[in-house]
């Protein structure tokens, strides 16, 4: 028989809560200098569409569920536009953090004690993965507090119509935070169908009827909060682009690549390995309630990745955030049982091991130095969003389109509606979705972009390239001119999209004739060529849009801001 549970030691406790403590102060240093991934914009970006009255789907290009920016629009419009806005934000995900470990210590402490509960929460916290992925201002963290509290309510008692009923509506709201929830009810639904097929024990205490019940109330709670979100985006007249850019955007079948078809081969493989797993230990649990949640969890978790893995056109790091709270589960009851089995040994004269403690410090400080040299906290590496945002704000007025790639720009919409994640890309490249980027610049008269991108589609790329000249970490509609010799020298240049343009030297302002006038400043320019005969002078020029070089912008400036 194996021995008792562990009391948690008043030094145990200390210990767990300074580390805890250290764990969350550690955030805030990383918080303003933990280098920005491209999704943090491009959210915002969405969450700022809120703000200003635009609809997400319709009006922003968007491929996440909605809930997580509605509910971040409010602090937005706080905090307001302004360059450091994406680190501001982060400060609204570091309470999300501490709810995921709080979700994760009361999961634990159903299905183990307080003992595993609390280091279950200190390995997690620790974990480099969840530590960076949580200091992000992304949907996944809403996500994974969504998932733990479905977890947490389902086995948080006897399971009634009452309780499926509340994990349904938990799992149905975090379907509204992120579609990958679609993964994790399948892995929930064929993990309790797994486990009922291969026990006797648990047919028998819920037999096929209740089970039916259960999972009717469980369907129907679901079913809630999507119907409410797609009934307001059909109250808006946007259903059918709630549907193309939550559903559609996201599907993409190339089953033919070599490496997809392994990926299919994964999922049954991966099967027969935890029903081989599996068998023996459902034997052992029999139809007790808390040992078959204790097997139940691990394995969600498990069915989870395969169908991650196997199904899911794109996988992402934070695409394994809610796994880590219930693998450290698993480790630390696994250290847990291992200390008690050697408890039991050394009441029988075996010496007495310290070796679990020994594996939790040793991950401990391995987690740790991960994060404090992966982070490089002592490094700003939120400079460069900072200063493309200051540059968009300098140089733009709030209804001015800039041409990004994901919403970098954050404050701006784009001439171009897709926004050029890794599936549009493809896209694009398939011809699924028409580059009409050019187009779309010229009708909406943008006359800024970000610099030059690989995320870009060629055609698209190839005539900003022509067409816009670097400013430093913008590129302005414009051209740069050959140099002009000693006396009257013809240039002929041709002007994508019409507006107002100088013709400007690294000196300043350029002298001479603009389409057989005398230049003396910006002048309307309509699309087509156009000829600059200067009056003279051995310099380069460039035609550029006027109110880059009001705004003390020039293509002849280093650096990365205005001249």
């Amino acid at each position: 028989m194996a021995a008792a549970s562990i009391p948690v030691s008043a030094r145990e406790r200390t210990a767990a809560l300074i580390l805890l403590g250290a764990a969350t102060l550690l955030r805030l240093p990383y918080i303003f200098h933990y280098r920005i991934n491209s999704d943090e914009p491009q959210h915002l970006h969405v969450v700022w569409g809120w703000t200003r009255g635009l609809l997400q789907y319709r009006d922003v290009s968007d491929n996440h569920s909605p809930l997580f920016h509605l509910l971040m629009a409010p602090l937005l419009a706080l905090i307001g536009e302004r360059p450091d806005a994406v680190v501001l934000m982060r400060f609204a995900i570091v309470p999300l953090a501490l709810l995921a470990l709080w979700l994760t210590y009361a999961i634990a402490t159903r299905l183990f004690d307080r003992r595993v509960a609390l280091w279950s929460a200190v390995l997690v916290a620790f974990h480099y993965n969840f530590f960076f992925k949580s200091i992000e201002f992304r949907t996944d963290n809403l996500w994974t507090v969504g998932w733990l509290a479905a977890l947490a309510v389902l086995v948080g008692g006897p399971l009634g119509a009452g309780r499926a009923l509340l994990t349904g509506v938990a799992l149905g709201t975090n379907l509204c935070v992120s579609q990958k929830t679609a993964l994790m009810v399948a892995a929930l639904a064929g993990g309790a169908a797994l486990v009922a097929a291969l026990s006797a024990e648990v047919r028998r205490a819920v037999p096929f009827r209740r089970a039916a019940s259960l999972a009717g109330a469980a369907a129907a709670g679901f079913a809630v909060a999507p119907l409410a979100v797609a009934g307001f985006f059909a109250s808006k007249g946007a259903l059918g682009a709630f549907i193309q850019g939550a559903l559609a955007q996201n599907v993409l079948a190339d089953l033919g690549a070599w490496h997809d078809a392994w990926r299919l081969m994964l999922f049954p493989l991966g099967l027969v390995l935890v029903i081989w797993f599996l068998l023996p230990r459902l034997r052992v649990a029999g139809g007790d309630r808390i040992r078959v949640q204790r097997l139940l969890i691990p394995l969600v978790a498990v069915l989870y990745v395969l169908v991650l893995e196997s199904l899911w056109p794109l996988v992402t790091g934070q695409d394994y955030l809610p796994v880590f709270p219930l693998a450290a589960i698993v480790v630390a009851a696994g250290l847990d049982r291992w200390e008690r089995m050697s408890i039991e040994r050394a009441g029988d004269g075996a010496p007495l091991t310290r070796s679990p403690a020994y594996v939790l410090l040793a991950v401990l400080v391995a987690q740790s130095g991960v994060i404090v040299f992966k982070g490089s906290v002592w490094r700003d590496r939120t400079v460069q969003q900072k200063n493309l945002v200051s540059n968009v704000l300098r140089l733009t007025d709030r209804d001015d389109p800039v041409m990004d790639t994901k919403g970098e720009t954050v404050f701006r919409k784009r001439p171009f509606f897709d926004v050029l994640e890794t599936i549009t890309i493809e896209k694009l490249r398939r011809g699924l979705i028409q580059d009409t980027i050019a187009e779309d610049i010229v009708r909406a008269r943008c006359f800024v972009a970000v610099e030059d991108s690989s995320r870009f589609p060629n055609r698209g790329r190839t005539f900003m390239n022509e067409n816009f000249v670097s400013v430093g970490i913008l590129r302005v509609a414009g051209r740069l001119l050959p140099p002009a010799g000693g006396g009257a020298l013809h240039m002929r240049f041709a002007i994508a999209i019409p507006g107002p343009y100088a013709v400007v030297t690294p000196a300043g302002a350029a002298a001479g004739s603009l389409d057989g006038a005398t230049y003396s400043g910006p002048r309307e320019l309509e699309a087509g060529s156009h000829d600059f005969i200067p009056t003279a002078g051995l310099q380069p020029f460039a035609v550029v849009w006027a109110r880059a070089i009001e705004r003390g912008y020039s293509p002849f400036a280093t650096g990365r801001g205005p001249a």
